[in-house]
């Protein structure tokens, strides 16, 4: 008998796929494919880490303990580890914003996002502010914890404090290569021709006094072609309507990057503009020398707006970001076990606070209808009333309209003992103005908001009601759709 053929090989398992999809593999949300991506699985015989990405800078850091130390309220003996990423926005710290924006990537958010879908995160920490209106396919985010200051900021240099004066206008040239070229860069336009010798943006002496900068340190008392640094196209825009007699100069840069550029006599600020929670969260809220109320005393109640006031009437104007003050986290859709961690049990709060929740899903549904995928100078304010709660009715009225279109609020509506966690009315006012600030179009709504949809709903609305007024025509040269506005696409 022949002897027999040795016996096959067994043939073992392949290994599991393990390497990194292209860069391309992440696309705009309605382009993406949902992730193939799952999360890496864990053993069953050690506790699971909860994988938390975030920006590098110390704002991004203290925000994300913000967020470990609420899930651990609820999950004491979670393990947390922290994965700081250098994104595209940090990289960059020369380009202004509003170009970066046009390219089409998400500046803070899209390398977290490809780690994310790979499964080498759970979560994302975010500033909500900076987090795109449409995220990509395969992710959601919610918005978590408090909300913290929501307002903008001045911070004056140091040595203002210390008695010095004089405006950094009396060392920063005003013409080409100066201001005016810094404001062009910002997204403010710069309208006279270079050889109008008239144009306030035209190179020339300045001749200040070492008192011409009251020691208040306020914008209103900053003196023609102050310096104001920002880079935000919705700060310059605001400022140059509420304040026409300033000059813009962008200033880039994490928190502390700007405070040590504003320091800096050779830089030329007078004063820049910052998000207060993010200067509260580092520590430095100390530095702080005013605050940008979104609506004056005088108009809270419903007088008559005055366009051309130059203190409290043009200070109404002055509203701050979508979302800001508030802390996004971004997750995986589906993601059971990351939802588990959000809630709370046995009648517990969980992370997620509904009034936060709602209010920032109305102001991201405004923007996203307003937008249509360009960045666009809109600012909001949201308040809610507690004693409303009965009242069904819902209103759109312009800012500073009277009390006419106002109904009566109950007076026997009983607060839950969670004010923060049950329906209420939300009034929500938001403004477009265009960027050189000659143009501005404002409207409130109050609604009974008491669901997800209710919000999204709300922020639908009043950019309805924005468009209806005149809000079109200002973001006809940003990239307005108004057949989404229209229709309701996506919002």
């Amino acid at each position: 008998m022949p002897p027999l053929p040795p016996m096959p090989p067994i043939q073992q398992s392949p290994p599991p796929i393990t390497s990194t999809p292209p860069p391309d593999v992440l696309q705009p949300s309605d382009q993406a494919p949902t992730s193939q991506y799952p999360p890496r699985p864990q053993s069953s015989t050690s506790p699971r880490t909860l994988r938390i990405g975030t920006r590098a800078s110390a704002l991004a850091i203290a925000q994300v303990d913000i967020f470990a130390g609420l899930v651990k309220t609820l999950q004491p003996t979670l393990a947390t580890k922290t994965v700081p990423i250098s994104v595209a926005g940090d990289r960059d710290k020369t380009t202004n914003l509003h170009t970066l924006a046009q390219g089409g990537k998400s500046l803070w958010t899209e390398e977290l996002e490809v780690l994310l879908l790979k499964g080498d995160l759970d979560c994302i920490v975010h500033s909500l502010k900076d987090v795109p209106t449409k995220v990509v396919e395969g992710c959601e985010v919610k918005i978590v914890g408090e909300r913290g200051e929501r307002r903008d900021c001045v911070v004056f240099p140091k040595r203002y404090a210390n008695g010095d004066h004089t405006s950094a206008a009396t060392t920063v040239g005003l013409g080409e290569g100066g201001i005016a070229a810094s404001a062009a860069e910002a997204g403010v336009p710069v309208t006279a021709p270079s050889n109008d010798e008239t144009h306030p943006n035209k190179k020339r002496k300045i001749s200040l006094s070492a008192a011409a900068i009251p020691k208040s340190r306020t914008l209103s008392s900053l003196p023609p072609n102050s310096v104001v640094g920002t880079s935000s196209v919705r700060r310059s825009a605001m400022i140059l309507r509420c304040y026409p007699h300033l000059r813009i100069l962008t200033a880039r840069g994490n928190i502390g990057t700007r405070l040590r550029k504003l320091d800096d006599p050779s830089n030329g600020f007078d004063c820049i503009i910052l998000a207060g929670a993010g200067i509260q969260r580092i520590g430095l809220g100390d530095r702080v020398d005013e605050w940008l109320d979104p609506i004056p005393t005088s108009q809270k109640d419903g007088g008559a707006e005055e366009e051309e006031e130059e203190d409290e009437g043009n200070k109404a104007m002055m509203l701050h970001a979508v979302g800001q003050g508030a802390i996004g986290l971004e997750i995986r859709k589906g993601d059971d076990w990351m939802n588990g961690l959000l809630e709370g049990e046995d009648g517990q709060r969980g992370v997620v606070v509904n009034r936060v929740s709602w209010e920032c899903q109305a102001e991201r549904s405004l923007l996203r209808t307003l937008e249509g995928g360009c960045s666009v100078p809109v600012g909001v304010s949201c308040s809610w009333e507690d004693k409303a709660e009965d009242r069904d009715q819902e209103k759109a009225s312009p800012l500073g309209a009277g009390k006419e279109n106002e109904e009566s609020l109950s007076s026997s509506a009983t607060l839950p003992s969670d004010p923060a966690m049950a329906p209420g009315i939300l009034r929500m006012v938001a403004s477009v103005t265009s960027v050189d600030g000659t143009e501005c179009v404002a409207a409130s709504r109050r609604q009974r908001i008491s669901s997800d949809k209710e919000a999204d709903d709300a922020g639908w609305e009043l950019a309805k009601v924005l468009v209806d007024r005149g809000a079109g025509r200002i973001l006809e040269g940003i990239g307005l759709n108004r057949g989404m506005v229209e229709r309701g696409d996506g919002a």
